[in-house]
């Protein structure tokens, strides 16, 4: 069902996507260098992302702590905002370092008594 709903939001967004991709490359003029990535893609963020959305989830993402939440829904949220903070968790061991620094306290005491 889940999947379903994901191609078919797809599906709505291609014909979208299409007529900003078009509306885009013409306003750029015939002069303008060949597009990449990178360009298209902020200027689609721009349009269609308010820039207070991803500063809403950084700051999410910096207050997140597993709390009540299993391991498994901490990391799918921990997973989904990481994304929004390339800059504070720029590494692996950044990464994981911050996953583990907001686990519940009787979780780390457990696995560092484990691991002794």
């Amino acid at each position: 069902m889940e999947k379903e709903a994901v191609e078919l939001a797809a599906f709505r967004l291609r014909d979208i996507t299409i007529l900003w991709y078009e509306g885009w490359e013409r306003s750029r003029g015939c002069d303008a260098p060949p597009t990449i990535w990178g360009k298209n893609s902020d200027a689609f963020l721009d349009q269609y992302l308010p820039r207070v959305i991803p500063q809403a989830r950084v700051e999410q993402f910096l207050a997140l702590k597993q709390g009540n939440m299993s391991v498994r829904e901490y990391s799918l949220c921990f997973d989904s905002l990481v994304r929004y903070a390339p800059s504070i968790v720029a590494t692996m061991r950044d990464r994981i370092h911050t996953f583990i620094a907001e686990l519940s306290p009787e979780l780390t005491e457990a696995c560092a008594t484990a691991a002794l």
